[in-house]
């Protein structure tokens, strides 16, 4: 129609008429691409949002990832201690029942590696996304706190391969079933472990068997102090950090909503 229009008053000569329709055109096309642009503008906003809700879950279940590790290192740091605690003072003497000195042998060897996904973080920085700087700030923060502790259990300890061949295989299967639970996601320590039902009571002379190896005295030393500084890390810190993310997500999220 538009063209049917310029063709006419070209034939006319009708320049000023002309020119108007090159007008109308123009305007038609500057309209049209600022409404795509907005219509854009309102996509990216609403997958932004989308996907910051998802960011949300994503640190606060690393998070408790994180704690349920750390909750195993510190169960595993206090076995620890009280075996160090009973060799310096009574030399772990238990005449009636050895089995909480087995507990405790196996909990202080107790060791996870932190794994956590941050897939929807990742997607959100290809996409040059969050577009709130405190969001980026909070989320990366928690990383290097995650890294530093994924660091310190890269390795198992010494410990644990020294002292679990030394446990005889009866007691270790009895340890796996009534000390041991785990699910889909996390692993769990029993602490206390009572005794289990179908054994005898562990004798003085098996614990003496076990630890006839001096040498890994000093291996718990080592490591029992490096879970209980990253147990308690896990434990209270990251998650900390992981609300400060759902904090500033929700607070990004309030703030960019349409008002009415």
């Amino acid at each position: 129609m538009i063209l049917r229009s310029v063709t006419r008053h070209v034939r006319e000569q009708n320049w000023f008429a002309v020119a108007i329709d090159f007008f109308i055109v123009i305007v038609g096309v500057f309209i049209g691409i600022q409404v795509a642009n907005w219509n854009e503008a309102r996509v990216q906003q609403e997958r932004e949002r989308v996907l910051l809700g998802e960011l949300r879950d994503e640190a606060l279940r690393n998070a408790e990832a994180a704690r349920s590790v750390g909750e195993g290192l510190r169960v595993g740091a206090a076995a620890a201690r009280r075996l160090l605690s009973g060799l310096e003072g009574s030399g772990l003497i238990c005449p009636e029942d050895c089995w909480p000195v087995i507990a405790d042998l196996m909990h202080a060897s107790q060791w996870q590696q932190i794994s956590n996904r941050w897939t929807t973080y990742e997607e959100l920085r290809r996409a040059g996304l969050p577009s709130d700087r405190r969001i980026i700030e909070a989320v990366e923060a928690l990383l290097q706190t995650n890294h530093r502790a994924a660091q310190a259990l890269e390795t198992p300890p010494e410990y644990r391969a020294r002292i679990r061949g030394r446990i005889p295989i009866e007691l270790q299967d009895a340890y796996w079933v009534h000390c041991f639970r785990e699910d889909d996601r996390f692993e769990y320590y029993v602490d206390p472990c009572p005794r289990p039902p179908e054994l005898v009571a562990v004798p003085q002379s098996v614990i003496d068997t076990i630890l006839h190896d001096p040498e890994w005295i000093p291996m718990l030393h080592t490591w029992t102090s490096l879970a209980r500084v990253t147990g308690n890390g896990l434990v209270r810190i990251q998650p900390e950090q992981a609300i400060r993310i759902a904090e500033a997500i929700d607070e990004s999220i309030d703030q960019s909503a349409p008002r009415r």
